[in-house]
């Protein structure tokens, strides 16, 4: 395992942290849809305990995130990382206790991880998580929400949730169209679909559970202008359309209407929906039954077929997707979708394509993104996938141009994007999720949120420098209870 121990001892006695920053470069689209200018931003999430000054005898699981990225509609970009085991008590053979004061959150020790003869978590380790379930936001208090909200810089239209509540907002909570961060919400509607079937038996087309290995053909699904050998991570990361699917010979282009494949794993979903009793099996009704009612989303909308835009909603409304996604996939005291799927979205699916591209959400990265992508920030986690190469391609490493493919912590930032300035940002590793309307990036977001967070950081205590050494860097991830582990299938 890559995790240095005594590197993260010493990053702990001397308070060295790190934050993960989006790029602020700016992107404009022909799209008639107008995912015009909208600044990349990166996202970090850092994986592991390491807080109140106690890494060494936190977390120190393994991390990565993603430096920030745009699409060609100028979206911003998020990080996401992959890491498996610590080298804390759970990585060593078991659970770390759970004192309640080893996570900078006070939310209690770490959670078994995949290390060497750690435990795989199970749902019971995500049931540490608090979200606010179907209910009213509860508006956490300054300690509560370890952030100093007077802090907080500038004047965008943003809301701010931390350990499942809300902790800041200003501007407004007017429910907006968010554009491209629908693509994203669709990747939580087919996420949430593949939950649903995942025990059923398959016996022929059409049957089954949705695996990302499928073809749209396996689903009925028309493959018209795109690769009929084209598997369902292909479609999802916007690489259906290559010629030639072999490593190395793909390229990313943006389906910033979603009409060119993205939509088509809706259909997927409905295909698959019809096998459950109950459940709907026409998109808008089994968004609102099975996305909307159960995250509790009371000011969202969509109008169903195309998810390159169409999502209606709120802040508190992003916030409810951004927490489910932070927290894996668990929301209201049970698992919403597969931890699995939510770290397929939230890692780069084709590293020959773009490594700031997961399937439906942007990601950062250390190099080899394309388009809007490319910018790299140190300030931000890349998403790296532990092992090359990994699931779904054969990618010999992560790509990068700078630094290393290795992090402690698999925390990397990831964000659903839309034009304009609509963004969902995941600081898993904080367990921090910031949503912007009308904002002028993702980057500028965390940026006016950061010095808010870092003033009551219990480590780092307002050294927003040495904070960002150790956030970006992935080694510092205080509030991720469950280590990330990476599918294999």
């Amino acid at each position: 395992m890559r995790t240095n121990v005594m590197n993260l001892f010493a990053v702990s006695i001397a308070a060295i942290g790190l934050i993960a920053c989006g790029e602020d470069d700016r992107g404009t689209d022909t799209s008639p849809v107008g995912e015009g200018t909208g600044g990349t931003a990166g996202m970090t999430a850092l994986a592991g305990n390491a807080a109140a000054g106690n890494a060494a005898a936190g977390n120190a699981a393994a991390g990565n995130a993603a430096a920030p990225s745009a699409g060609t509609d100028g979206l911003a970009g998020a990080g996401m990382g992959a890491g498996t085991g610590g080298m804390n008590a759970a990585g060593a053979g078991g659970a770390m206790p759970d004192p309640g004061g080893m996570n900078a959150g006070g939310a209690g020790g770490m959670t078994p991880s995949a290390g060497a003869g750690g435990a795989m978590a199970g749902d019971e380790d995500y049931a540490k998580y608090h979200d606010p379930g179907t209910g009213p936001w509860e508006m956490g208090s300054a300690d509560e929400c370890k952030m100093d909200s007077s802090r907080v810089t500038g004047s965008e239209n943003l809301a701010v949730f931390r350990y499942g509540k809300l902790c800041h907002i200003q501007g407004g909570n007017t429910s907006i169209a968010n554009w491209s961060a629908t693509k994203t919400l669709g990747g939580v509607l087919a996420g949430r679909a593949a939950y649903l079937v995942k025990d059923v038996a398959r016996s022929g087309p059409g049957t089954g559970p949705i695996l990302h290995e499928d073809k749209l053909s396996d689903w009925g699904v028309s493959t018209s202008g795109l690769n009929a050998d084209a598997l369902l991570n292909h479609v999802m990361s916007m690489t259906a359309f290559n010629a030639n699917l072999a490593h190395g010979s793909k390229t990313f282009s943006y389906d910033t209407y979603g009409t060119r494949e993205i939509s088509r794993i809706v259909e997927v979903a409905m295909v698959a929906a019809k096998q459950v009793a109950g459940l709907p099996a026409e998109d808008v009704a089994f968004m609102q039954q099975q996305v909307f009612d159960k995250l509790g989303m009371a000011e969202s909308s969509w109008p169903g077929s195309t998810i390159g835009y169409g999502w209606m909603g709120s802040l508190e409304d992003m916030g409810r997707v951004g927490v489910m996604l932070a927290h894996d996939g668990w929301y209201g005291g049970e698992r919403f979708m597969e931890a699995s799927w939510v770290y397929r979205m939230s890692h780069p699916a084709h590293e020959d394509a773009n490594t700031a591209y997961g399937q439906l959400a942007w990601l950062s990265t250390r190099g080899g993104a394309t388009s809007m992508g490319a910018d790299i920030d140190t300030c931000a986690p890349a998403a790296f996938w532990p092992e090359y190469p990994h699931v779904g391609s054969e990618a010999p490493d992560c790509r990068a141009t700078m630094g290393t493919c290795e992090q402690e912590h698999d925390v990397g930032v990831f964000t659903a994007a839309g034009l304009g300035g609509q963004y969902v940002t995941v600081h898993a590793g904080l367990d921090l999720v910031i949503v912007g309307h009308n904002a002028t990036s993702a980057r500028v977001l965390w940026e006016a949120v950061r010095p808010a967070v870092v003033a009551m950081d219990p480590m780092f205590m307002g050294d927003e420098m040495g904070f960002c050494e150790a956030y970006g860097s992935g080694s510092y991830a205080p509030d991720l209870l469950v280590p990330r582990v990476a599918p294999t299938k």
